[in-house]
């Protein structure tokens, strides 16, 4: 296929040869009567072809060459405008490359129509003149599409993520392709438009082999039977080390070795299991096996997905931040790219789900209360609460109404409902070890009104998925994320200690606001190089792929199926 790329560049400079002097100056002004008579038909009927083409941005193309007079893009009669059209052709040969589909560029036409239809001077339809015209329509709306795709990505985010706040620089795509095209800037403008971030690059170094891998058949299916631990034998050992070796786990394929888990084989499968955000025993039982048996066609979307993720945000998240994974059930302090701390979390169940978003976390507060979002107080306090107003005091709540305490018992509680919306006070729990939020809450203002804090259900971060909690984020590690946001304060642990043990709130702002990424990855490449992936516990991926799927597209996507998430737990009490 790649042979055929100079064919291409031959092919669409040689209009140039014509007679009728179709790339020369003297037939400019017919050349823009072409593009005109072109894009005017368009802006009659959006949807009309151009030389068989569908287009893909025609309303904003019309708009561009509107506001050019019609004058042609493309100055491929002169050699610094054919090495623009070189450029951009030539990125559009590796664009699969990157995760994206060369089908949405028209790189189909660029590749066989000039050799499937013959061009005849004295011709009316295939006229150089007119091919210059589709030519300069159909690069610039590969260009525009191209473009978009790398500034937004394929699918605005806000489609499937409700809630989506982190926005790239503003960029207007029309002054892009004046860089690009007027400036004669196309290699500058494609190569800051790329994604920089090393978590794209790096994923983007493990797509290659999953297609190939992918495209040669996959991995084999492993069967199920016993739970295998090291030093035992088992049949499905050559499957599980072939298995092993195309992911990467194992280094290589031993030939001689007995049918039982040798010690190589072992730290295999914790490599694996720790990839997976599997408990890394080393045991191959029923969780490592259902992650084994996914097929690598499944990961390859997955990388993809994530690839379009990428695409979404902003080419750099800050020097200093906290990111969220949520389908990792982790938080991790990022300092200079590079992860300095990382903390077990408990993340929103499927009924309450933590949105994807970013704020600045701005302070911190020692002994909070708890004030009880609508939500919870309708859906979960209340019935409590009408079975036995004692509910409160035993669970240290309070009722408050302009500062003042009031009586649980006095209340007709079988006349509050959430359709009436007449809850009679504000109900917040009281500072102590058995607060929802535990000891200490990090704020970041956000609309969602999602927060990281501590919690007193400590066994909930033994659990390998941790999605229980109504939306809020848990950290396992409270105190060692103050230390770290208050130490150029001068907060030391035992002064942190005592705040959190403290009977009233105590507030500290940040005196350097941290950004917060509270993101959704099910595949990245950790600092180490190691490619990882999650499960998909909020069906997001489902989502996103059914939304890339929607898209105009001359891609051909596979029919995979993705994994769907796994039976919720029971909701969680924030």
């Amino acid at each position: 296929m790649m042979n055929r790329f100079p064919m291409i560049i031959t092919l669409l400079l040689a209009l140039c040869s014509f007679p009728l002097n179709a790339c020369g100056n003297d037939s400019e002004d017919a050349l823009t009567g072409v593009v005109r008579k072109i894009v005017t038909e368009l802006e009659a009927s959006p949807g009309q072809r151009v030389a068989g083409e569908l287009l893909f941005m025609p309303v904003e193309l019309a708009d561009f060459y509107t506001e050019r007079d019609y004058h042609p893009a493309w100055k491929i009669d002169t050699p610094s405008g054919r090495e623009q059209a070189r450029t951009f052709l030539a990125e559009l040969q590796t664009i699969n490359d990157e995760g994206l589909c060369a089908g949405d560029y028209h790189l189909g036409y660029f590749k066989t129509l000039y050799s499937d239809i013959s061009i005849h001077p004295d011709s009316e339809v295939f006229s150089p003149l007119r091919w210059r015209g589709w030519d300069d329509v159909l690069l610039t709306d590969a260009l525009m599409h191209y473009l978009r795709h790398l500034i937004e990505g394929r699918v605005p985010p806000e489609n499937v993520q409700e809630g989506w706040n982190l926005r790239k620089k503003q960029v207007e795509l029309v002054d892009m392709i004046s860089e690009a095209l007027d400036e004669e800037r196309m290699a500058e403008v494609l190569r800051k438009l790329q994604p920089e971030n090393p978590g794209y690059r790096q994923l983007l170094s493990s797509l290659a082999w999953y297609r190939e891998l992918t495209e040669k058949g996959g991995w084999p299916k492993i069967p199920p039977g016993p739970l295998l631990y090291p030093d035992e034998p088992d049949p499905r050992l050559p499957l599980l080390r072939i298995r092993l070796l195309l992911s990467k786990d194992l280094q290589e394929l031993p030939l001689n070795d007995p049918p039982k888990m040798l010690r190589r084989d072992v730290e295999a499968l914790k490599r694996f299991q720790r990839r997976h955000g599997l408990k890394a025993d080393g045991v191959l039982g029923e969780q490592t096996l259902e992650a084994l048996n996914v097929s690598s066609a499944v990961r390859l979307r997955q990388i993809e997905l994530n690839l379009e993720r990428w695409r979404w945000l902003p080419q750099r998240l800050g020097q200093r931040y906290l990111l969220v994974n949520i389908a990792d059930f982790s938080v991790s302090v990022v300092m200079d790219g590079k992860s300095v701390m990382t903390i077990p979390a408990v993340v929103g169940n499927s009924f309450r789900k933590t949105p994807v978003f970013s704020a600045l976390m701005r302070y911190i507060e020692f002994a909070p209360y708890w004030t009880v979002p609508e939500t919870i107080l309708y859906e979960d306090k209340l019935p409590e609460i009408r079975l036995d107003p004692g509910y409160l005091e035993r669970n240290h709540f309070e009722l408050i109404e302009d500062d003042v305490a009031l009586d649980p018992y006095e209340i007709d509680w079988q006349g509050i409902s959430e359709e009436a919306g007449n809850f009679p006070a504000l109900l917040r729990q009281k500072p102590g070890p058995w607060n929802a939020l535990g000891r200490v809450k990090f704020m970041f203002p956000n609309e969602h009104a999602v927060y990281l804090h501590d919690t007193p259900a400590r066994h909930l971060f033994w659990r390998q998925q941790r999605s229980f909690s109504s939306g809020c984020i848990r950290v396992q590690y409270p105190l060692k994320l103050a230390e770290f946001l208050l130490e150029e304060q001068g907060w030391d642990r035992e002064v942190i200690r005592e705040a959190m043990q403290g009977e009233e709130p105590v507030r500290v702002n940040l005196a350097r606001q941290l950004p917060v990424h509270v993101l959704y990855w099910t595949a990245w490449v950790d600092e180490e190089g190691l490619l990882h992936f999650r499960d998909d516990v909020y069906g997001r991926d489902i989502d996103l792929d059914l939304a890339l799927r929607r898209e105009l597209s001359t891609c051909s996507i596979s029919s995979v199926a993705l994994v769907a998430p796994k039976e919720p737990p029971a909701k969680g009490d924030e």
